[in-house]
């Protein structure tokens, strides 16, 4: 099934926005934090229009969302979301410091027409980083607690669409549900993509989450998604080492030291079975009295940028392609010594159909001033690389069984 035809078939918001109904919104937040601030905002600014359409039609709002996970640096209380939100909405809002209690409950009951509360992050309950078939998520505290409360439930978590949690596939099992603005431009956006089957399209893969980019270039080749794919960030670096090796005692010290060994394996794999679409940096920039261009033979350490002349390669591609997916930064952009690979990579990458992925890549967006140039700003990272690559999403599933139960 062509995925417009999926989309067709998916309730909007328009069917779940009744004045005086209660609705839970399930947005995706998740912002990068850096020292216990929020760095770049623009998940918070696409689901605040969300959020704008529910109370201006009179509809009481109720906020799911999470931020990082447990364990992880970034795990925190929505709390701080909460005058961001505000900016973008120009009005107040409510937050509970509970998700599914007795004083979140009461506060629901207690929302007036057009009024809106953020539940505390909703990963603080355990249940909800447990992936199981919705019918089980239906079935968890979360949803047992607040579905009575609720009337609709409205899912435009695009970056949370392949996690079947509680939050995502649960609800829809019980009540009547639809999707988001924020969701639906994902969909279309990715129908786009379908359409090139592959020729013509770069993946541009950065950042640190190595496991998860790994498996989404696997899943873009293997699917014939993606003509080409350029690696940079940690990512870069792992692949790097898979093809060509420990030149050097410190390079091998860097990648024992951080628990890459295993990520070297599958990316050589990688490499041996997609090496001629695969491109991998030849240089890097280190901090060395400042940055410094080393090539990888002269590597002394995991590096914060790609060099100048990994630079004019990926330039290259791009002049030859005709979508660009860029997902992850070249390197640690927080630092603008580290900056100047993605920056420059971006800027050339606007001249085509640019499509940027998640997080921090849209905040190197913001840096090379293309945000506003981009096709399309993907809320959703790593999800959207992997539902074009193939992958399952669980949200979609569910949104259609959820159709057809209740007829909307």
């Amino acid at each position: 099934m062509l995925l417009n035809d999926v989309i067709d078939q998916l309730p909007n918001i328009n069917k779940c926005l009744r004045k005086g109904k209660t609705l839970f919104i399930r947005v995706d937040i998740n912002s990068p934090i850096v020292n216990g601030k929020i760095v770049d905002d623009f998940r918070i600014r696409a689901h605040a229009t969300t959020l704008k359409l529910a109370s201006e039609a009179g509809a009481k709002a109720v906020v799911l969302a999470h931020q990082g996970r447990p364990g992880q640096d970034d795990f925190t209380s929505l709390e701080i979301h909460k005058p961001y939100i505000e900016k973008y909405l120009e009005r107040p809002i409510k937050f509970v410091d509970d998700v599914a209690g007795p004083e979140a409950r009461r506060q629901i009951k207690e929302l007036r027409e057009g009024e809106i509360l953020l539940l505390e992050n909703v990963r603080l309950l355990s249940e909800e980083v447990i992936e199981k078939v919705p019918e089980a998520q239906a079935e968890t505290y979360l949803v047992r607690k607040l579905a009575p409360l609720g009337d609709y439930f409205v899912f435009d978590g695009f970056a949370v669409a392949h996690r079947s949690q509680p939050s995502v596939v649960g609800f829809p099992m019980v009540l009547p549900s639809c999707m988001g603005p924020v969701f639906e431009r994902e969909l279309r956006a990715l129908s786009v993509v379908f359409e090139r089957r592959g020729k013509g399209v770069l993946l541009i893969a950065g950042g640190a989450k190595i496991s998860d980019t790994l498996k989404a270039v696997e899943q873009l080749l293997k699917s014939n998604t993606a003509e080409h794919v350029a690696v940079g960030g940690l990512v870069g670096f792992v692949f790097s080492v898979a093809k060509y090796g420990f030149v050097n005692s410190a390079l091998r010290q860097e990648v024992e030291k951080g628990g890459y060994m295993p990520y070297v394996d599958k990316a050589r794999a990688l490499l041996d079975k997609y090496g001629k679409q695969i491109y991998t940096p030849i240089d890097f920039a280190v901090n060395q009295n400042g940055r410094m261009d080393v090539d990888i033979y002269s590597l002394p350490q995991v590096p914060l940028d790609i060099g100048r002349s990994t630079v004019i390669q990926f330039k290259e591609l791009i002049e030859n392609s005709e979508i660009v997916i860029f997902s992850g930064p070249m390197g640690y952009i927080e630092d603008e010594r580290f900056a100047a690979g993605t920056i420059e990579l971006m800027r050339a990458a606007s001249k085509k159909r640019l499509i940027l992925g998640g997080g921090h890549t849209i905040l190197g967006a913001e840096k090379a001033g293309v945000l506003d140039k981009a096709f399309h700003v993907s809320t959703g990272g790593r999800a959207f690389i992997q539902t074009i690559g193939g992958e399952e999403m669980p949200a979609v599933k569910a949104l259609l069984t959820s159709a057809k139960k209740f007829g909307l």
